[in-house]
């Protein structure tokens, strides 16, 4: 398994979970059908706004579950440019 379907993988996990919570991320699987997991992080590590989805899960205390944090777990770096990186970073610390 390559990287990209791995972080694909760790992303659809991710989701799970969050039905497991109680949280539907039904307008975030839409857009992870519609593009790779990659390039909607891209987007919206860039995008200038908290996303719905990122503001519930840092409520829940499940940072860890946002596009944000898996991108910066250390085996899906190189996946990123080290400006995305820091713009996740600093999403995750200003929330």
């Amino acid at each position: 398994m390559g990287l990209r379907d791995e972080f694909l993988a760790e992303i659809k996990s991710a989701v799970s979970q969050c039905y497991e919570l109680g949280y539907a991320p039904t307008r975030f699987e839409q857009m992870i059908e519609a593009n790779h997991p990659i390039e909607v992080a891209k987007k919206f590590v860039i995008s200038g706004e908290f996303q719905y989805g990122f503001k519930e899960l840092n409520k829940m205390g499940k940072p860890e579950l946002t596009i944000e944090s898996i991108m910066l777990q250390p085996k899906f770096c190189s996946l990123f440019t080290a400006s995305e990186l820091a713009a996740a970073k600093w999403r995750l610390t200003n929330v």
